[in-house]
């Protein structure tokens, strides 16, 4: 099965042709930007819709972070976002961590959460660089210590080397 050209059936149960070969329109109330439905304007990773967006089909306009419409990238920036009980500070769930003040190297692993809880709280796993768990399987409380995700340290580290 090539991609240019195939049918769905969306979770209403309407059936649409679907594929980088369909001229379609945004489907954000208002626009009228002509686009396809190929996988660069799909909300989510499936057509059918998924736990990753709705399987809209939208604009560059109206496409957001991982590829999701205005509605599901909020639900997701809800969904994946904690805030330590104790000190007030939210954290993104999707992002990776180190401790405070430790310096990123692309090389050595990182602390990712990767959907466990231990109560209402995420678990990190020390993970490599592709996003594996790491040999030790270590795992630490993201409310143990002070953590820093790992966009910050690296932006630090070229700002204060230029």
């Amino acid at each position: 099965m090539g991609y240019a050209r195939y049918e769905i059936i969306r979770a209403n149960g309407d059936r649409i042709e679907a594929g980088y070969a369909v001229q379609a329109i945004c489907e954000k109330d208002g626009c009228n930007e002509q686009i396809d439905r190929g996988l660069a304007h799909l909300c989510g990773k499936d057509p059918r819709g998924d736990d990753h967006g709705c399987g809209g089909y939208f604009c560059a306009n109206h496409l957001y972070g991982d590829n999701q419409c205005e509605s599901c990238a909020a639900k997701a920036d809800e969904v994946n976002r904690w805030v330590h009980p104790d000190t007030g500070e939210e954290f993104d769930l999707r992002d990776r961590f180190l401790p405070a003040g430790a310096r990123y190297d692309s090389r050595s692993p990182v602390w990712k959460h990767q959907g466990e809880w231990r109560g209402e709280v995420p678990v990190l796993a020390h993970v490599l660089p592709q996003g594996e768990r790491a040999v030790d399987t270590e795992t630490r409380l993201l409310s143990e210590g002070e953590w820093e995700d790992v966009g910050r340290i690296v932006y630090r580290q070229m700002t204060q080397a230029s």
